[in-house]
């Protein structure tokens, strides 16, 4: 599948996602959030990999408050508590 300007496919309106790519190998989900709106802690069932594309926001992993911007990515293992705080209008790209 080959998709042009990814960012374009969710709209900035609270919290929007799209699932891009799904197999027995992988996830590709893209994730929206306006400012100021927030992903409660949650743990992924499998390592995972964000990759910013726009916005800035404060991820929490495990207690360590990290701050994000376009171009950053970020791993981390399954079943880590994690949350997102949309500082920005803010996007990413989950890959698991």
């Amino acid at each position: 599948m080959l998709l042009h300007n990814v960012p374009d496919l969710v709209p900035y309106e609270g919290v929007k996602t799209k699932k891009l790519e799904a197999n027995e190998h992988f996830r590709v989900v893209l994730i929206s959030l306006q400012k100021g709106e927030r992903l409660d802690p949650h743990a992924s069932p499998t390592d995972a990999f964000i990759y910013v594309l726009e916005g800035n926001a404060n991820f929490n992993l495990e207690g360590e408050a990290i701050f994000l911007s376009p171009g950053d990515g970020l791993s981390f293992k399954a079943k880590q508590q994690h949350s997102v705080n949309a500082l920005t209008d803010f996007k990413m790209m989950l890959f698991r």
